[in-house]
């Protein structure tokens, strides 16, 4: 339970590797994993000042279902001594894990076996985080790294948007529709006593390096810094995805384990460098917790598209394909029909903003769009404001209104995106609103 003697933190971490022969998610693929090279792991961080206890998990994971998160937190907050609007589970979105949430495959190919197993490990590492719990400082910096994520919608000579995976020719294209997101959030929190328990790296980033032509189970690059990170420091290494609904690795370069091991080197160098520069460490930093709900409405759909969709699934049954990037028609089809049967107009949209000395984390349960990330920042200039993605459930792509005029994949319901044009206005009202009880 939580006590008054002041600032405290514990962290650890579990293997949460799924057995090979499990299917990847992240890209349609036809076949299960086959290989295992490096493990899975949740790392789990607990802080404390005086009744506030809050806790951080971050998975090597694609994402979780919100029903899912759900449970996992409240079980957490038991585990702990705590409530679960102050546990926030965060997923990497590795596309190299296993399959959690159905986007593209049939639910038959979820293990149910390993979320069970999942759970007790989630539940376990935050529970060995609380244990640790020993006096702390805390510090926070930040700086940029550029060479591993890119605005990957791109404009076109004709005037049209293509993804940088796409194959369009290079003469052709004019440049990205809006600028990424190079800025890398660092929270460092150190013990007293001396030594490091945690450092937390936030980062807008789509962990993809292996294209769908992939079987090899591997964290990708967040987890190579990571590995990185604890190597050279010490303590545990949480990574938290940014906003990144719009950006990407550099197409199809270095789509191998050359290029994991590349990036995840330049991101932790990165990481390492700005915790090298951060001197002031507070020892009675302000830490704070919020939650709040709100009303986000789904996207309408025209009549010639919802007939569209039924022509294409009327074909014939879908088969199963592997793509090296990017969604079929087939399944494009599939996200309009089931998105037409929804009986809700739209769904409780759930906010959880975390506050640590100056840093604070406001989580996003689906995949915003870098620029939605960029405005909730400017929301906050006296902070070091930094979105955790994919956080707390997953409910899609949640796109700009400019996006969706623009078209392109990951701006409509047919590639992922279920929410109304108005999201980014609701988000960041709301986020402001959130920020009024972290402050």
């Amino acid at each position: 339970m939580s006590s008054d003697v002041g600032f405290r933190a514990g962290a650890a971490k579990v293997d949460i590797t799924p057995p090979v022969g499990c299917w990847l998610e992240g890209i349609p693929r036809d076949q299960p994993s086959n290989a295992i090279h490096d493990p899975l792991y949740a790392r789990a961080l607990v802080i404390e000042q005086g009744k506030e206890r809050i806790c951080l998990v971050t998975c090597d994971l694609i994402g979780m279902t919100n029903e899912y998160a759900r449970d996992v937190r409240t079980r957490i907050a038991e585990a702990i001594g705590s409530h679960f609007e102050r546990v926030v589970v965060a997923c990497s979105h590795n596309h190299s894990g296993p399959t959690m949430l159905g986007l593209f495959d049939p639910v038959e190919r979820i293990d149910r076996q390993y979320l069970r197993d999942l759970s007790e490990r989630l539940v376990q590492v935050s529970r060995q985080a609380a244990e640790q719990l020993q006096p702390a400082q805390l510090g926070v910096g930040r700086g940029e790294e550029t060479t591993i994520s890119q605005y990957r919608r791109l404009w076109t000579r004709d005037g049209r948007i293509v993804m940088n995976w796409e194959e369009f020719p290079a003469d052709q294209i004019v440049g990205p529709a809006e600028e990424g997101d190079p800025e890398l959030g660092v929270v460092r929190i150190n013990a007293t006593r001396g030594g490091t328990i945690a450092v937390i790296f936030n980062y807008a980033c789509h962990p993809n390096s292996l294209p769908g032509d992939n079987f090899t189970i591997t964290a990708d690059f967040p987890g190579y810094a990571a590995d990185m990170i604890e190597r050279a420091l010490g303590g545990i290494a949480l990574f938290t995805n940014g906003a990144q609904g719009s950006v990407d690795i550099e197409g199809f370069q270095d789509r191998d384990f050359v290029g994991v091991e590349r990036r995840g080197r330049a991101l932790g160098k990165a990481v390492l460098q700005i915790c090298e520069g951060i001197k002031q460490m507070e020892r009675d930093p302000v830490i704070r917790s919020a939650r709040h709900t709100f009303f986000m409405p789904y996207r309408k759909v025209t009549p010639e598209l919802v007939a569209w969709a039924k022509e294409i699934v009327a074909r014939a049954p879908r088969e199963a394909v592997t793509l090296r990037d990017g969604i079929s028609d087939e399944i494009k089809a599939e996200f309009i029909l089931k998105h037409v049967n929804r009986s809700e107009p739209g769904v409780d949209f759930e906010l959880v903003g975390l506050r640590l000395g100056k840093a604070v984390f406001v989580t996003i349960p689906g995949e915003p769009f870098t620029e939605i990330g960029r405005q909730m920042k400017a929301l906050a200039p006296d902070l070091q404001l930094h979105v955790v993605a994919l956080a707390n459930g997953y409910l899609g792509y949640i796109a700009t209104a400019k996006a969706s005029a623009e078209g392109g994949y990951a701006t409509d319901v047919a590639s992922g995106s279920p929410f109304a044009e108005n999201a980014e206005d609701l988000i960041c009202e709301n986020t402001n609103i959130l920020l009024t009880r972290l402050r």
